[in-house]
């Protein structure tokens, strides 16, 4: 939280507009001669769409340990992908280039609402407010609502009851991030909380097998998952955000600027247009009347939206 706040690293930096080009030609460079790539994201690709960071200098953590609130211009729920979401799709599911995976730290959701799927395109090392899992048959519920219950305790994950394979939730026991065959918990991870050994196995699988490791929008500053990028040390690795971090020097390519201020001139480069964002239908949705009781009527109201958008 506010402790993980670097102050001496808290300052951002752009490049100048001739060195941005050249270092956005040298990333599609990379880019071509790459056979396996994969994305690792932080909360930097989705400051566009109205999200804050966490500690950038209006962070949520950042103004938190100065005992201010963050101005947040759009509901999480409501937030759609940024332009960088969406080139990162595009080099995923298109077959002009090899991107193939994203490791995100991002609970936000926006990787799936830019057509990437669960596990298959993504894996989300803190969770996805979206997603349920099951801790007895292990199945991931993607949901068209937030899943977490704000009303218990930060480190107790119930959810309800799985549908598939009946596990089902303590009544009074909280359920931890690790308990076995205890119904559904949310994939929040907080702070002082393991990862879900699924994310782990996923994130060094895929980093492990890149050639091209594209860091985007990530201070670093979580030292537990920062040596992902560098699995494979073979791999080259492009680092792109605003603030200096514990790993520039062994970078390949360092550039200082907004995400969408490369990924956009990026695509143009690769002459690949940039996909729009899909109608995003999670395959595990509810009708509204369906969704649990213990959902907050907020959240329920951003459901709604989100349903509108599918019509």
């Amino acid at each position: 939280m506010a402790d993980t706040v670097d102050f001496d690293r808290i300052e951002e930096f752009y490049e100048e507009q001739d060195v941005l080009d050249e270092k956005i030609e040298e990333l599609a460079d990379l880019i071509r001669e790459a056979s396996y790539i994969t994305f690792y994201t932080g909360a930097g690709v989705s400051t566009n769409t109205g999200i804050p960071d966490y500690r950038g200098p209006k962070g949520c953590w950042t103004l938190a340990a100065q005992g201010k609130r963050p101005n947040s211009k759009v509901e999480t729920t409501d937030a759609q992908p940024s332009m960088t979401h969406m080139a990162i799709s595009t080099l995923i599911l298109g077959e002009d280039y090899n991107g193939k995976f994203v490791v995100t730290t991002n609970l936000d959701g926006l990787h799936r609402k830019s057509g990437l799927e669960g596990h298959k395109h993504i894996c989300n090392l803190h969770g996805c407010i979206y997603v349920a899992r099951c801790t007895g048959c292990g199945y991931d519920f993607d949901r068209n609502f937030y899943v977490r219950d704000h009303m218990i305790h930060a480190h107790d994950h119930r959810c309800g009851n799985c549908p598939k394979c009946g596990s089902k939730n303590p009544k009074k026991e909280r359920v931890g991030v690790l308990d076995k065959n205890v119904g559904l918990k949310d994939t929040h991870i907080n702070f002082e909380e393991y990862l879900d050994d699924r994310e782990w196995v996923e994130a060094d699988e895929h980093c492990g097998k890149s050639d091209l490791v594209i860091v985007v929008g990530s201070s670093m500053s979580l030292r537990h998952i920062t040596h992902l990028p560098w699995t494979n040390k073979k791999a080259k690795v492009a680092m792109i955000n605003l603030q200096e971090t514990e790993d520039d020097s062994d970078c390949d390519l360092r550039i200082f600027a907004n995400c969408d201020n490369v990924f956009v001139p990026l695509m143009e480069k690769l002459n690949l247009p940039i996909n729009q964002p899909p109608i995003w239908k999670p395959k595990d949705s509810l009708p509204v009347k369906k969704i649990p009781s213990y959902v907050h009527s907020h959240y329920v109201e951003a459901a709604k939206r989100l349903d509108q958008l599918t019509k």
